[in-house]
């Protein structure tokens, strides 16, 4: 007697069959949103998947057609007493003057380096700040004397004889720190007491009689004529 060869409706092999054929006509008799939704439910990590290579992709481009910034003058404040926004607007001020473009170049005024604080964060301020200028990343320091002269001996700053034009040296004699270094036994000027200026007579929002602040320029700095400009600004501003 022959074997029969027919196999029932229920067998195996047309299981998964007719389940593709049950998700085809339950997508089918599905309205347009319930659709979008249930295809979203499969698909929605492939989809999530995309939509990240895709920003990431962006961002790369974004990244090499942006034209890069270059910082002309940086100055660090230590143990500010001014505004922050203070600092801000003399950005912009800075910007103007040194007629630099705001696409591609920039000035930074940074007042968040405070050494009197908490032990840790200061410790950790005086790392940043050292990273910076082993960097040669920083051109102008302004800082209260009890901070500025410990720098002013370890050779921090320039001589400003050798680096002020003499017309503004002439009008700033009175107002130069004078001191020698570890390693120059010469006196010279490498501070300039900023006491008398616009910026901190208008700004400042505690007395510096006690310990005055003053600017220096960084023995390393790579925008020194910047930094120039930046001292003649703030003590002929009105």
């Amino acid at each position: 007697m022959p074997k029969k060869t027919r196999l029932g409706d229920d067998a195996a092999i047309y299981q998964q069959r007719n389940t593709q054929q049950s998700e085809k006509e339950k997508l089918k008799n599905m309205p347009w949103k319930k659709r979008f939704g249930y295809i979203w439910d499969y698909y929605k990590y492939y989809g999530l998947a995309v939509i990240l290579a895709v920003i990431f992709i962006s961002y790369i481009i974004y990244t090499i057609v942006k034209p890069r910034t270059e910082t002309k003058l940086y100055a660090v404040i230590i143990n500010n007493t001014i505004e922050d926004t203070v600092w801000d607007e003399y950005e912009q001020k800075m910007t103007e003057y040194l007629e630099l473009d705001p696409e591609t170049e920039k000035v930074i005024l940074s007042s968040d380096y405070y050494f009197n604080g908490a032990v840790d964060y200061a410790a950790s301020m005086q790392q940043v700040f050292l990273a910076h200028l082993t960097a040669a990343e920083i051109d102008v320091v302004i800082a209260p004397l009890s901070v500025f002269s410990g720098y002013v001996k370890e050779g921090l700053f320039v001589p400003l004889s050798d680096q002020l034009p003499t017309d503004l040296y002439s009008s700033l004699t009175d107002k130069f720190y004078l001191s020698d270094t570890e390693d120059n036994p010469r006196v010279s000027a490498y501070g300039i007491y900023l006491t008398d200026t616009k910026l901190f007579k208008q700004h400042s929002l505690a007395p510096t009689d006690d310990d005055p602040f003053l600017i220096g320029i960084v023995a390393n700095s790579e925008n020194k004529k910047n930094a120039i400009e930046f001292i003649r600004y703030i003590y002929n501003e009105k």
